[in-house]
């Protein structure tokens, strides 16, 4: 089994299958192989995940360059992932569970929590979190 796998920016898969089983296939069927792309980042623009979307990925789809288009790309993607925690974490601080109910006028703004942060965050070593400390900074939440 031959799989390629992209999770960065964007999300897609393609695999090596046999020419016999790729019926939509018009090609060259003389040799044994073919390669599919299966474009998965559209997977969802027809319904079949929206029983698992949540309000953020409805808000990052509406705000988006192209609603209700590559809608399980915008749910796993590196390019949209900051946004869906910036989403949360507003949410989050609307409720008063974070920040004491106190954020920032970046935090507020859409774009401003970057994918990059997720990492940094995710990295620090265990009881430093000097990383998530200087992303609060950042955002003007040093008094998190």
């Amino acid at each position: 089994c031959r799989i390629g796998l992209i999770v960065g920016t964007g999300s897609n898969a393609c695999y090596v299958e046999k020419v016999e089983n790729a019926q939509l296939f018009d090609g060259d069927r003389s040799k044994p192989y073919v390669l599919i792309n299966t474009e998965w980042g559209a997977f969802g623009d027809d319904g079949a995940l929206d029983f698992v979307r949540t309000e953020f990925d409805r808000d990052i789809d509406n705000n988006s360059i192209n609603p209700g288009k590559q809608l399980h790309e915008k749910m796993i993607s590196g390019m949209y992932m900051g946004e869906l925690v910036r989403l949360v974490l507003v949410k989050m601080t609307n409720d008063k569970l974070l920040f004491n109910g106190q954020g920032s006028d970046l935090l507020f703004k859409r774009g401003n929590f970057f994918t990059k942060y997720v990492s940094e965050i995710e990295s620090d070593k265990k009881g430093t979190y000097a990383s998530c400390r200087q992303v609060l900074e950042e955002l003007g939440l040093g008094h998190a």
